[in-house]
């Protein structure tokens, strides 16, 4: 009866201890993986495409590990970055319970990250635009978690064509957190520094082309720009790109707006004027001409009437020139006439002068 009494016992034991090890232990480490706290060796496994940042001795303390979970990518621990792992991965007996293990005096990092997106905007706007997003706020019963990938927007406002008119566009890009490590802990701010990147790069590239240029090229759909957008991640010789500088970058962009409808509604203003002025010109040379043309030939018949008196009293001078008197005549007419501007003796020095 002992023995019966003794194996029953050691059944209830070891059924009590499975059920603890299938039931209780679990359900404890589930809920120790919520507890941001240096005494709870778990914590949750973020939500796909999501990673934590875990930071050792205090919440401001410095980097200790990533726990991430992000299909197609796994974090290299001694490269500090992501790498592409295209192998399923082998599932433990943790991260079956949806949880990993840390150790102790581990702290979530609590970094925010700001920026526009591209989406419909709050209700009951029906509109789309760019909306501002604030991610890793710290949040009572809420995660720290950080994407891999952001959806970022961007607008410029007024580029300047290299024939001096605007152009204003809304971009769309696609940032991927390759080096964590740095993006927060080193460079700091890379959203900022990312935006800046893509409003520099439009704003040069809209300067080295003329509005009709670009016009060619978005009616051709040219990916120029996309696809240089895409190269600030490798930068050049001389210069570290945005993965190099600030552990991110850009793997995808495109264009919801590129509006060149104001620059080239000034551009066909311009032309008008210009037009108008061309015109208003071509106006002003002719009136200089008629008037030319009518003063040479007032002048031309001012002369030939001058002429032809002249030659008149000539003619009447030898008419007259048998007759007593008739040279006298003759001749105080001419001087009547003619009114000459200097006399000497009984001699005419100018008889026709002409005005000037």
């Amino acid at each position: 009866m002992e023995i019966v009494i003794a194996l029953l016992g050691a059944v209830l034991v070891m059924i009590a201890v499975y059920g603890l090890l299938q039931f209780g232990l679990p359900w404890i480490i589930v809920k120790l993986g919520n507890i941001d706290a240096w005494w709870s060796p778990y914590r949750t496994l973020p939500p796909p495409g999501e990673m934590y940042i875990m930071v050792s001795g205090d919440p401001d303390g410095p980097f200790d590990k990533i726990i991430e979970s992000v299909e197609g990518y796994r974090y290299d621990e001694e490269e500090q970055q992501f790498v592409t792992d295209p192998m399923p991965r082998k599932k433990g007996y943790l991260e079956n319970l949806g949880v990993a293990k840390i150790g102790f005096w581990k702290y979530f990092l609590w970094r925010e990250v700001r920026y526009d997106k591209w989406e419909k905007k709050p209700d009951p706007s029906t509109e789309y635009g760019l909306v501002s997003k604030t991610r890793g706020k710290k949040k009572e019963g809420e995660l720290p978690s950080i994407f891999f990938r952001y959806n970022m927007a961007t607008e410029v406002k007024a580029a300047e064509t290299k024939d001096n008119f605007p152009v204003d566009a809304i971009l769309v890009f696609t940032t991927q957190i390759e080096r964590p490590v740095k993006a927060f802990f080193f460079a700091g701010g890379w959203e900022v520094q990312v935006n800046a990147a893509v409003q520099g790069l439009f704003r040069q590239y809209v300067s080295d082309r003329t509005i009709e240029v670009l016009r060619e090229e978005k009616s051709k759909g040219d990916n120029t720009l996309v696809d240089q957008i895409k190269e600030l991640s490798n930068g050049s010789e001389l210069e570290g790109g945005l993965l190099e500088l600030y552990g991110v970058k850009i793997i995808d962009a495109r264009f919801v707006i590129f509006d060149l409808v104001k620059g080239e509604a000034e551009m066909a203003e311009a032309l008008r004027a210009i037009g108008v002025a061309e015109r208003k010109a071509q106006a002003r040379v002719k009136e200089a001409e008629g008037k030319r043309e009518a003063m040479i030939v007032e002048a031309d018949g001012e002369k030939e009437a001058r002429i032809r008196k002249a030659v008149g009293i000539r003619e009447e001078v030898a008419a007259w020139g048998s007759h007593p008197v008739g040279k006298t005549v003759v001749i105080g007419e001419a001087i009547k006439e003619a009114k000459p501007k200097a006399i000497g003796g009984d001699i005419f020095a100018n008889i026709n002068v002409e005005d000037k």
